[in-house]
């Protein structure tokens, strides 16, 4: 019997698949279902519950547990378990807030698997506007120029607006000169805080960078206004939050400054002037407010020995006495960074700010009429009915590149705010919080491309309050008065050239010059229990060419009480430390204000303020030159 031919003709082929066609699938499929099988007979083999894994057993095991450690403890365990938490020094809340945290961050719209897989359908929602953080508060008076005196055509510098006078060569002459700067007192509050500002753009990174319609001007945080809000504290407690008119108070600035000081805080620690766009005929001042040209100190006959500060507070610049405590502990340490760089380099590199320019006019740059609606967005004008994109830029940018390639982005996580109240009373107490607003990125946006329609109305986006500063719990800020109290240490021939006896106790009043206006020093004997204050020529003191003179030049009223003095203020000169010696106790001085505030005033703490401002005492007598013939006789003897 000879094989079976096979052919491969059309129609033996459909014959085979006629007659086999259903066996050949029902092995496929038993073939595919092999796997499920097995699978199932392996769970019933190996995952079967067991006793231990019953609900009654779990339930039994869970009352065991809950009794154990309900349990009432005997007290040798209370001492025991009473020595290892003070041991620890454990907190529970902190612990279960180390990990169980009630804030959870936002993914990041790169990590992983967070993508869309069949293109990106997300819409465009509201982003949430970070409040500022870590307000920081400074209060003081100051000395600025006299804006009048320059109209009037005064010379605010020292030896052009006094150039006849002089310093007398001879020893029998008159008195050296004070010469006093015209000068006006300006009780202030310095506002600094944190901006959140990579926080921020991590924000409309997670927000926008997938969106369905992406813009460069709208997918980055530009910040438009603030809201600053001041409580007065009463002297019975309490008191009601006010908002401060920006409007009215930079209109004040401008009849009052004669322009704005220089600044030496580096430009990265401050919003891009495209973050903070406003307009300047609705809005007056950004995020990092002027401040007003100080005074030139008083001098002594033309020669400015004391620098140029001209505040109570001192210090080299207005910048450095009002910068926050974290952007100075961030510049300390690009300022290391640079040593090294510079080193590296053997470029003669210095650190250094860009600072802003001096002298800036109040209405520059602020006084440009606007056309239409102001708006940091030029999509709001197009037709965006299309595909939504009206402009093609990559991920990059939302990184924090602009159009240009300008990087908006550095090693910074914050930029600085800042802003002067000008118009608090001396001897107040206050508290004081702030609030953001940015631009809507979705304003004016067609409704198709937004999450919730309403969305695109509104035009700014609002941040929640800072917290208050001093916090509620804590002393308010107080405003130093215009007359602000100084203590000094005297040797003994010092209190005789000043008209004092051996147990007065002295004072220094730093007021105000009738005719200037500047600050200037007043040596005033007090009491425990007095307002420190004289009257005009109430003390004789003698000058070094013998003649004496009646201070001081007129009334001073400090309106503080000295309350008590501790320590002493004089020093014998004569003595010297030796075997037994025993250094005196610190000067310190307990006065109250008129408003109840009590103060301690350190001689330690007074030093250098009274150091700048002694020339302008009565009865100061300045390091006599000395003769360059004489020294050279003494290197001779020598």
């Amino acid at each position: 019997m000879g094989l079976p031919k096979i052919k491969f003709t059309a129609d033996a082929i459909w014959s085979f698949v006629a007659n086999h066609g259903e066996k050949i699938l029902v092995t496929i499929v038993v073939l595919c279902s092999l796997p499920l099988a097995w699978g199932g007979l392996n769970a019933l083999r190996l995952k079967t519950r067991s006793s231990a894994e019953e609900p009654a057993e779990i339930i039994r095991l869970a009352t065991n547990a809950k009794s154990l450690l309900s349990r009432p403890l005997s007290p040798n365990q209370q001492q025991e378990f009473r020595k290892s938490l003070r041991a620890t020094n454990s907190d529970p809340d902190a612990t279960l807030e180390s990990w169980n945290p009630k804030e959870i961050s936002r993914l990041s719209a790169d990590v992983g698997f967070n993508r869309p897989l069949l293109g990106d359908i997300q819409r465009r929602q509201i982003p949430v506007i970070f409040p500022l953080e870590r307000l920081v508060a400074t209060a003081g008076v100051v000395a600025i120029a006299d804006q009048d005196e320059l109209l009037a055509g005064g010379d605010p510098s020292f030896a052009g607006g006094f150039p006849e006078m002089e310093m007398m060569d001879d020893p029998m002459g008159s008195q050296p000169t004070i010469m006093s700067p015209p000068a006006k007192k300006m009780p202030y509050v310095i506002l600094t805080g944190l901006i959140p500002y990579r926080k921020q753009f991590d924000e409309y990174i997670s927000l926008y960078s997938r969106a369905s319609y992406r813009n460069m001007e709208r997918d980055i945080p530009i910040w438009h206004d603030f809201a600053v809000e001041r409580l007065e504290v009463r002297p019975g407690g309490g008191g009601d939050w006010e908002v401060i008119d920006l409007a009215n108070l930079y209109e004040e600035w401008k009849d009052t400054w004669s322009g704005a000081a220089t600044d030496t805080i580096p430009q990265q620690f401050i919003l891009p002037a495209s973050q903070n766009l406003f307009n300047p005929e609705e809005v007056p001042i950004g995020y990092w407010s002027p401040l007003p040209t100080l005074a030139l100190k008083p001098t002594l006959t033309g020669v400015d020995s004391m620098g140029g500060d001209g505040g109570m507070n001192s210090g080299s610049t207005w910048g450095m006495r009002a910068i926050h405590p974290w952007a100075k502990d961030e510049m300390k340490i690009l300022l290391e960074d640079q040593k090294k760089l510079a080193l590296e380099q053997q470029d003669g590199m210095q650190f250094g700010g860009q600072g802003m320019e001096s002298g800036m006019e109040f209405d520059g740059g602020m006084s440009g009429q606007s056309q239409g609606t102001f708006s940091p967005f030029r999509d709001t004008e197009m037709d965006m009915e299309g595909d939504g994109m009206t402009e093609d830029y990559d991920d990059s940018m939302m990184m924090g590149y602009g159009p240009d390639g300008e990087s908006m982005m550095n090693d910074l996580d914050y930029r600085l705010f800042r802003f002067i109240d000008t118009s608090v009373k001396p001897g107040s107490l206050y508290r004081y919080r702030i609030t953001l607003r940015a631009w809507n990125p979705n304003w004016m946006l067609p409704r198709k491309f937004l999450e919730n329609p309403e969305s695109a109305e509104e035009q700014f986006v609002q941040a929640a309050s800072s917290e208050p500063f001093p916090s509620l719990q804590a002393m308010p800020l107080h405003v130093p008065a215009n007359n602000v109290l100084l203590a000094r240490l005297l040797l003994r021939d010092e209190k005789k050239l000043y008209g004092l006896g051996v147990s007065d106790q002295e004072l220094l009043v730093l007021d105000s010059n009738e005719e200037s206006g500047n600050f200037e020093l007043h040596s005033i004997t007090s009491k425990p229990g007095q307002i420190v204050g004289s009257r005009k020529g109430a003390r004789k003191i003698k000058q070094w060419n013998n003649r004496r003179i009646s201070v001081p030049p007129h009334n001073v009223d400090s309106g503080q009480t000295l309350l008590a003095v501790a320590g002493q203020q004089t020093i014998d000169g004569k003595k010297r430390p030796g075997r037994g010696f025993t250094p005196p106790e610190p000067l310190e001085v307990l006065i109250a204000d008129a408003a109840g505030t009590l103060d301690i005033i350190t001689a330690d703490s007074c030093e250098e303020t009274v150091r700048e401002y002694l020339p302008t005492i009565p009865g100061y007598q300045p390091p006599r030159p000395v003769d360059p013939s004489m020294m050279e006789g003494m290197e001779m003897g020598f």
